[in-house]
């Protein structure tokens, strides 16, 4: 089934649904290994953080899915949010007519999730949309066939993941703030990075790793929270873009550390328990380093509510 790109068009349908879809950040990232089908088994606590993607869903007659995105190059049939409205029309038995408008605002290839995200909230809004009555937990069963991490986003504001991401398990922290995001402008596949992962990345990545889930549950302050993380896919995102160590040393040099990769992407945070702190952090990386973005956004957070309305 093709995927039309759409040109700013007139949303044409009777009823619109609509949320906004959270990125996430990865606190711990631990490799355990490459697995007999090609992916790897994986452990890691996965956070939401409050910069999100704005999804629109429409019905349409009798086309769809179709697509408009604020972002170009993201039109086309592998654009997670319309694999996903295909794989909940096949579940229900019916054609995927809905026309979905994506506001793009999670930078693509920084290890946040956004596809992923988008995915989960094109289920939660089809879901409404076609009156399916289906719970979360089947609804993340449907994205599982989509994309691994999809069912994270069922599960927020945290959640410990495990075996290529598509187990979670709900997670409840005593710590919440605010995380700086630094994004160096550069993109990174997350195919690119587990191909150059090596064993030898786990003891590299630094021994925080040996912090228990249930120790940095318990943890409320940031800076004490900063020695637990981990993210023993770093030196792989390293080696696959030198640009994003370069950034890390730039922001340590500045005084802004220490300093996380989320993921397997090229963002990277900072987490700060004072708002003040993390802007004022945030406006000197901004003054020193022209081709750096930043955000300050509050963590951990949830998906929003579903909103409807009639044209």
């Amino acid at each position: 089934m093709g995927v039309a790109a759409l040109e700013k068009p007139p949303l044409t349908a009777y009823r619109i649904v609509a949320a906004d879809a959270p990125a996430k950040i990865n606190l711990t990232l631990e490799v355990l290994g490459k697995r007999s089908d090609g992916y790897h088994d994986i452990r890691s606590l996965v956070i939401g953080v409050d910069l999100r993607d704005r999804l629109e869903c429409a019905e349409s007659h009798p086309f769809g899915p179709t697509l408009d995105c604020s972002d170009p190059t993201l039109h086309g049939d592998d654009n997670l949010a319309c694999r996903a409205a295909v794989a909940l029309a096949r579940h229900c038995a019916c054609d995927a007519e809905v026309q979905i408008r994506l506001d793009k605002r999670i930078p693509v290839g920084a290890g946040l999730g956004g596809g992923s995200s988008d995915a989960a909230t094109t289920l939660r809004l089809c879901d409404k949309l076609w009156r399916a009555g289906m719970n979360d937990a089947q609804l993340a069963a449907v994205g599982a066939e989509v994309g691994a991490d999809v069912p994270l986003f069922f599960n927020l504001p945290s959640a410990l993941i495990s075996g290529r991401g598509e187990r979670v398990e709900r997670v409840s922290l005593r710590w919440s703030g605010w995380v700086l995001l630094i994004f160096p402008g550069v993109h990174v596949a997350t195919a690119d990075v587990y191909r150059a992962w090596r064993e030898s990345d786990a003891r590299e990545a630094g021994a925080a790793a040996a912090a228990s889930i249930r120790d940095i549950q318990n943890v409320s302050l940031a800076d004490e929270l900063h020695g637990m993380l981990t993210n023993q896919l770093e030196p792989a995102v390293f080696r696959v873009c030198p640009r994003v160590a370069e950034a890390r040393d730039e922001l340590e040099s500045l005084g802004v550390s220490p300093i996380r990769v989320t993921g397997s992407g090229s963002a990277l945070y900072r987490l700060f328990d004072d708002p003040e702190a993390a802007r004022d952090a945030a406006e000197r990386i901004e003054r020193r380093f022209a081709r750096m973005k930043t955000a300050v956004v509050a963590a951990p957070v949830g998906v929003g509510p579903i909103e409807h309305k009639e044209i």
